[in-house]
């Protein structure tokens, strides 16, 4: 066991010596490979910043009770009981008919408004925020409000919500489509890049097969090989997109604090970094057991 992992470590150290001995050599793989990662890992912090921001968002989709005029305090306590305790129901608040009159002068400047009326024309209403911001849920719940004792209507802004949530799902889709796909390529460039090592190292490989070695003994320097490129790619990748959001992030504040919101992009966190670099590094090693595979079975000692 211990001259296995001997071995092992031997051959991951002169791999990751190899490519620092030839930089140039190794920088325009690392290059391609990093450039295939930053592009879905920037779209992933665009997507999941918004989603953030979304979550804090005060313009979340709110439904609206409007009470009858002539609900009574039995009818209202009656709603605020039903609210208290619905599992839908984030928060809520209570919005008087006095309330809404002073806010509606004190925001048109017009003081008295309604002195000329009998009775104050505007209604008792409760402003609920919900837990889920799916628009087939918001739905369900405006139905089920709307046939609270004494609510004259239950509305939100359905087609807001659903652009909303629409824009978020495509995003997420997006996302793991162009992560899908640039991945496919990271093992296509890997593929390749060791498909060359190999066939420059092809008579080395026969005198080795000549000799008894197994497949797995000529196939781990290459693994390793892979291995390191694709962690030096993900590393790199990771650089990229700091790098992005660093630049993007001052006009993206600028232009949110046109409308009252702090909006930015944040970086990856620890658990998402080393997820990306393990997967770097998984998608490499795949594209190199490919290619040495195939040419293993092809290539036999003379």
């Amino acid at each position: 066991m211990k001259h296995y992992l001997y071995l092992n470590w031997q051959s991951a150290k002169l791999a990751l010596l190899k490519i620092l001995r030839q930089p140039f050599g190794s920088l325009l793989t690392l290059l391609m490979l990093s450039l295939a990662l930053a592009l879905p890992l920037s779209l992933y912090l665009a997507i999941s910043s918004v989603q953030d921001w979304v979550g804090r968002l005060s313009a979340t989709p709110q439904v609206t009770l409007f009470m009858e005029l002539s609900a009574e305090e039995a009818d209202l306590a009656a709603v605020t009981s039903t609210l208290t305790h619905h599992p839908k129901v984030k928060s809520y608040s209570f919005v008087s008919k006095g309330r809404a009159l002073a806010d509606m002068e004190k925001r048109n400047g017009l003081p008295g408004l309604t002195d000329g009326l009998d009775s104050n024309p505007l209604p008792d209403a409760f402003v609920v925020t919900p837990k889920a911001l799916e628009p087939r849920e918001l739905e369900m719940l405006q139905k089920e409000l709307s046939g609270l004792p004494m609510v004259e209507q239950a509305q939100f802004d359905a087609d807001w919500a659903k652009r909303l949530y629409g824009m978020v799902e495509m995003g997420k889709h997006l996302t793991w489509f162009l992560a899908a796909a640039l991945g496919i390529a990271l093992v296509l460039v890997t593929n390749n890049a060791i498909r060359m090592q190999i066939l420059a190292r092809q008579d080395e490989i026969e005198v080795s097969k000549l000799i008894g070695a197994p497949d797995s003994f000529i196939r781990r320097p290459f693994m390793y090989h892979a291995m390191w490129q694709g962690i030096l790619a993900g590393l790199a990748a990771w650089g990229l997109t700091a790098w992005l959001t660093t630049v993007a992030n001052p006009a993206i504040r600028d232009f949110a604090q046109l409308y009252g919101e702090r909006v930015e992009l944040r970086n990856l966190s620890p658990v998402e970094l080393a997820i990306a670099i393990a997967a770097s590094a998984m998608l490499a090693m795949l594209g190199a057991r490919l290619a040495s595979d195939h040419h293993l079975r092809k290539i036999e000692p003379k």
